[in-house]
């Protein structure tokens, strides 16, 4: 079986990036600490009590692949001021984002902040790439997406862990929705509670399957590209007035902002303005 490297938060950038780029995820310990991640989960009981687990597409394939045992939902910033301040903005993974988004951006926003509680008796989902989100921009010499699955309780091979196909990212570039692989090819991100898996939105990995009675609680957080259109449109949840209340970077991050072009024009405008003009 593959293994994926754990490394300490405060381990150099360039370490962190070494095992990013050569297995396609790297797992860093403690990016929440115990009262973050405390503080996350009591934000967020309430929504977890009431919202059902599988999706609402009615559509067969989206019902297999978001599960039918996982607790999914977003908008995470209107429900939780811990989330935005501790993974939202977590300083670790956005270090690594800047390194592997900004050169083919100016900036970046969030893609999704999204709860995924993997039940028991949940399948295995599907691997899959992330930037296959965007077909039309995917090519092999940039990242379009970085993601961080942040553990809010200890992630196990039993529970559910991110199942990741080490050097995957490395394969010609393209669309992946199923992947045949052997149990030598596959690495299991266990990891403790208040960890976080980084990987590359290249790289192919899925849910893995939950045959414990417990739930496995994570936090998925992704950045993309300011010039693509994010999965999740954040400023349909987190509104106006809540947006007026948090850090100008949680702003801009949730598309309360613009994209200025280098050398090219200004996207996401109001009256042909800065979006953050809103907020004086």
């Amino acid at each position: 079986m593959a293994t994926l490297t754990t490394v300490d938060r405060d381990a150099p950038l360039g370490e962190i990036l070494a095992h990013l780029h050569r297995d396609g995820g790297v797992i860093v310990q403690d990016l929440l600490s115990e009262e973050a991640r405390l503080a996350i989960i009591d934000d967020l009981a309430g929504a977890m009590e009431v919202i059902e687990p599988g999706s609402k597409s009615g559509l067969e394939q989206w019902e297999l692949f978001h599960g039918r045992e996982t607790i999914r939902f977003c908008g995470l910033a209107a429900r939780s001021r811990a989330f935005v301040e501790h993974a939202l903005l977590e300083p670790v993974f956005r270090a690594v984002t800047d390194h592997e988004l900004l050169g083919g951006c100016t900036s970046y926003w969030l893609n999704t902040g999204q709860v995924m509680a993997v039940g028991p008796g949940e399948t295995a989902q599907y691997l899959h790439r992330d930037e296959g989100n965007w077909p039309e921009a995917i090519n092999a010499e940039q990242e379009l997406t970085i993601s961080c699955m942040f553990a809010l309780s200890e992630f196990t091979q039993a529970n559910g862990a991110t199942v990741v196909v080490p050097g995957t990212h490395k394969l010609p570039p393209g669309v992946t929705r199923g992947y045949e692989v052997i149990d030598d090819d596959v690495a299991y991100a266990e990891m403790s509670a208040g960890a976080g898996l980084i990987y590359s939105g290249k790289v192919i990995h899925g849910a893995g399957a939950n045959i414990t009675d417990q739930l496995r609680y994570g936090v998925h957080v992704s950045f993309v590209a300011g010039w693509l259109r994010p999965e999740e449109a954040s400023p349909l949840q987190v509104d106006r007035v809540c947006a007026a209340g948090l850090p100008e970077e949680a702003r801009r991050l949730l598309g309360w902002s613009s994209y200025h072009s280098e050398g090219g024009g200004r996207t996401w405008l109001v009256d042909f303005e800065d979006a953050a003009d809103l907020f004086g």
